[in-house]
């Protein structure tokens, strides 16, 4: 319980807390990453500047990008057989984004999400399920680790179909239900498509990641399973799916500040905004021994909120995500960029660019992605069978690269011309039929 009798420090305990890890993380960065050292000397920062958490403004930003050109060992500030697990994900540049764990790291993930489901009333009499994506498998596994940290029986995410997910939460009496508010409404539609009484369900907790969970979905939720419902919000680069996550009041997300330190910014001036001021969410991680992050961007737009929650715990809080900054979109938990996009088709046609846009609709609550691909004939012979196997591979290879299934579809240039030249690279479905 000693976790989570830190959500209540005061504040000249949480600002003392955070210097000195602070002052640690710098000092272990610079001296054993280059790649920090050499940001910092640019910058003329040195750890006997950081004298307080104030001056972490004083200290350079860092990127996905910056995370993918130092693969694989860039950023590590441990030696190598300290590590003891390696995770990589793909990044949209030419390098995926790899982090290394010690055994500390796991552990702190572990006591962290529990924390998380502990403070939703989650304990071992609990039957947790987790259906995501397989391209939120890093955050299943953390989710998966932490639930078995309290005791609780779990099963989790596996590749199978919405009904065989729907008979195991039925059979084995799941109490626990941990996905996306898309896939919550999916498996929610499933059920009365097949007049299935919702009475079977034992259901008491529904946990919601990887989107925002807005007000009228969660009232679907509530109303029609009677369930406690709680939204979490999680970076795989710092400190997993549960870095932020809400209490009872749900009156936005409480950071996990003995982790992280957050700012929000404004993303074209990078000047740091304050409290209740909406920009981009940018953290630094204080406990990560083996991937240190000063000032990671996430590109997300959120505003943070340092008031006493009506809870209790004095942690900050930060809004439900609002949107991005950048080209990122979020399906179903998964980032995509058109950078990702491009990278893969490359990859499939053998290094010949071709353009396309990124359409996405909705089918049942879920997004789909369809991928509008402009084939002319430097690439396509005229050999249909040759193109339906070369749809076939690319649809393959974007499902082993992001984890989602996205659909590929040949079509001529003058389609998707408009959008192209009005640097729209990501459309909405509908808006593309209607030809506006």
């Amino acid at each position: 319980m000693e976790l989570d009798r830190v959500e209540y420090l005061s504040p000249e305990a949480w600002s003392q807390w955070h210097t000195e890890l602070l002052q640690s993380t710098v000092n272990r960065a610079y001296n054993r990453v280059p790649f920090y050292r050499k940001k910092l000397d640019e910058t003329g920062v040195g750890p006997d500047d950081i004298g307080s958490v104030e001056d972490i403004t004083k200290l350079p930003f860092t990127s996905r990008q910056d995370i993918a050109e130092n693969y694989p060992y860039g950023l590590f500030s441990v030696p190598l057989r300290d590590i003891v697990r390696i995770h990589t994900l793909r990044s949209g540049q030419a390098n995926p984004i790899a982090l290394g764990y010690t055994k500390q790291d796991l552990k702190r993930r572990r006591e962290l999400t529990g924390r998380f489901f502990r403070s939703a009333g989650i304990n071992q009499d609990d039957i947790v399920q987790i259906c995501l994506d397989p391209g939120m498998s890093l955050h299943g596994q953390d989710l998966k680790e932490g639930a078995e940290f309290l005791g609780a029986l779990v099963i989790p995410p596996d590749p199978v179909s919405i009904l065989s997910r729907v008979r195991v939460m039925v059979d084995f009496k799941t109490t626990v239900l941990v996905t996306t508010s898309s896939y919550g409404l999916y498996m929610l539609e499933a059920f009365r498509e097949r007049n299935m009484p919702l009475a079977a369900l034992n259901l008491r907790v529904m946990i919601l990641l990887g989107e925002t969970l807005t007000d009228e979905t969660r009232g679907i939720f509530e109303r029609e399973l009677d369930v406690e419902t709680r939204a979490a919000y999680g970076l795989f680069e710092a400190s997993g799916p549960a870095m932020a996550y809400e209490c009872r009041e749900k009156d936005g997300l409480h950071l996990s500040l003995d982790h992280v330190i957050p700012e929000v910014i404004d993303p074209e001036t990078l000047k740091v905004l304050g409290p209740g001021q909406e920009g981009e969410l940018v953290i630094t991680t204080v406990t990560a021994r083996a991937n240190p992050l000063l000032r990671f961007r996430t590109g997300d737009i959120t505003s943070l909120h340092n008031e006493t929650c009506s809870c209790g715990r004095t942690t900050w809080r930060m809004s439900p995500v609002r949107g991005r900054c950048d080209n990122i979109v979020t399906v179903r938990g998964v980032k995509i960029s058109p950078d990702h996009v491009r990278n893969i088709i490359n990859q499939s046609t053998g290094g010949k660019d071709l353009s396309f846009i990124i359409v996405l609709g909705k089918w049942k609550h879920l997004t789909q992605v369809e991928i509008l691909v402009a084939i002319d004939d430097s690439f396509f012979s005229g050999n249909l069978p040759e193109l339906h196997n070369w749809i076939r591979e690319t649809e393959d290879l974007f499902l082993e690269s992001l984890g989602l299934r996205c659909r590929i579809k040949p079509v001529e240039l003058r389609s998707i011309k408009g959008f192209l030249e009005s640097g729209e690279n990501v459309v909405d479905k509908k808006r593309f039929l209607s030809g506006e």
